[in-house]
């Protein structure tokens, strides 16, 4: 099997079986049927179209981005995106805003890119479920209760780290006003030595003058 055709067979299965663990993605599945998604991610040759069904069909697309452009109809969408940015197209509420930033290119209905967003972003899997289903109820609850303490622990560091944060930059408001009164202090600690210096050489001045007198009058 070439490699296009198995990439394209594996993502269909993945696909195909994520969707399968979640009841309800059925209805959300239904609102697809018919339509198109066509994807193309910027820089690389990986052009994908996504038909929708009952089932998820997932095709290699042979066409360049604007001859696909031509040809939609009004059951199809077609999008351009960098590998970077592709992650963010699971959250619809994004798709706008990606749109308005220039970091993705819609076109044709942008209600079946939305759709086929919330395909996947509205999956609801119970995954401790799905894993007792090979190593038994007890060893499952036993690994997904491990991991939600390690999840809650985890939460914990990061919250702390950000109180901490939170903490040294209030006590740098703080010491920063500190700060500027020594400055303050040492500037008219400077302006008193110079008054000083001054007077030191008035009085210098006058013993000299003094001094003068008083040899004249020797």
């Amino acid at each position: 099997m070439p490699a296009q055709a198995l990439f394209t067979a594996t993502l269909e299965t993945a696909m195909n079986q994520l969707l399968s663990l979640d009841e309800d993605s059925d209805d959300r599945l239904r609102q697809l049927a018919g339509k198109t998604l066509i994807v193309y991610i910027a820089d690389t040759p990986i052009a994908l179209r996504l038909v929708f069904a009952d089932n998820v069909n997932v095709l290699a697309e042979q066409s360049t981005f604007s001859e696909t452009v031509k040809a939609l109809d009004k059951q199809s969408c077609c999008i351009q995106v960098s590998l970077d940015v592709l992650p963010q197209l699971k959250q619809s509420s994004r798709l706008t805003a990606l749109i308005q930033e220039g970091k993705l290119t819609v076109e044709g209905e942008l209600a079946v890119a939305q759709q086929a967003s919330g395909l996947f972003q509205g999956l609801s899997i119970d995954w401790e479920e799905v894993v007792s289903q090979y190593t038994g109820d007890v060893v499952a609850h036993t690994l997904f209760a491990s991991a939600n303490r390690v999840h809650q622990t985890m939460l914990s560091v990061v919250n702390n780290a950000k109180a901490g944060l939170g903490n040294a930059l209030t006590e740098e408001k703080q010491i920063a006003a500190p700060a500027l009164a020594v400055t303050h202090f040492c500037d008219q600690v400077s302006d008193l030595r110079d008054d000083v210096e001054r007077l030191q050489a008035k009085l210098n001045k006058l013993e000299a003058i003094l001094l003068v007198k008083q040899e004249k009058t020797q």
